[in-house]
């Protein structure tokens, strides 16, 4: 098992130092905290996208092991962490233990019923497809029928499709835990948006508008330019209910929490994009 933690750092090294230097600026911001010098010093050192080293250069390799460092503080208890450092095991909380964090932290801020059956092991890539499934959910919950439609069509389904795919999704339901099947049933385009949206939207919360505005030109090149100048306006991110990442009591998990998010949106968007390439 402790090998599978340590794998799962290696794999977010890996990621963080191939990333674009956009997506990878706004994960930094996205960690400041106002208890944290180091988060500070790193914004300090790269203070915007462009003074970022390389991708998957050894300075960059470098900056990633020191995002990965940070995150394990801000995803552990921070006196555990400092009593395990000291007594030389690390301080680690590694990644595939966030990411479970997080997933179980999402799925408590929602309503009892509404709630998952989490699984008990589950490897990096499908617990980062579980927290993008609880993101996803949080945009359709609760929601009427018509409005589901609208947010379908929005995120590039036809009005049919988008009619459709309401029927297999009724109000407040789950999604279940496969995004596979959400992609089966959606689309790879549609599902794709979706996230970008939800990325977008973390970023706007955690960061602010312009970061997101930056992010949204960046990611949705291809979307029609209408669709594009609502998102971007702001009009297109009250569809995205997900308040819930950021009422937490936890200070380190008010960090942990969005940029974890962020990340696995991140990566299953790669992935999405991945399958469209094939």
């Amino acid at each position: 098992m402790e090998h599978i933690k340590a794998e799962s750092d290696k794999d977010l090294v890996t990621f963080l130092s191939k990333c674009g230097d956009q997506e990878l600026h706004i994960l930094l911001q996205a960690m400041k905290s106002h208890f944290s010098k180091s988060s500070k010093k790193l914004l300090v050192q790269y203070p915007k996208p462009s003074s970022l080293p390389s991708s998957d250069t050894p300075e960059r390799i470098k900056l990633s092991h020191r995002i990965l460092k940070l995150l394990q503080w801000y995803g552990s208890n921070t006196i555990a962490f400092g009593s395990r450092k000291i007594l030389n095991k690390g301080g680690c909380y590694h990644y595939h233990q966030i990411l479970r964090d997080t997933a179980k932290v999402l799925n408590r801020s929602q309503k009892r019923k509404y709630r998952k059956k989490l699984p008990i092991v589950a490897t990096i890539g499908e617990w980062e497809d579980i927290i993008c499934l609880l993101l996803l959910e949080a945009t359709i919950k609760q929601k009427s029928s018509e409005k589901i439609a609208i947010t379908l069509q929005e995120a590039g389904l036809e009005r049919e499709a988008a009619i459709s795919a309401v029927k297999q999704f009724a109000p407040g339901s789950v999604l279940g835990i496969s995004l596979p099947l959400v992609v089966k049933i959606l689309g790879k385009k549609t599902v794709t948006i979706l996230l970008k949206k939800i990325l977008i939207q973390l970023t706007y919360k955690r960061i602010g508008k312009e970061a997101a505005r930056q992010l949204a030109k960046r990611l949705l090149v291809k979307i029609p330019q209408k669709t594009f100048a609502k998102i971007i306006s702001g009009a297109g991110w009250v569809v995205l209910a997900i308040d819930a990442v950021f009422f937490i009591t936890s200070p380190a998990r008010r960090i942990t929490v969005p940029t974890v998010s962020m990340i696995s949106a991140l990566r299953s968007i790669e992935k999405l994009n991945n399958m469209q390439a094939k």
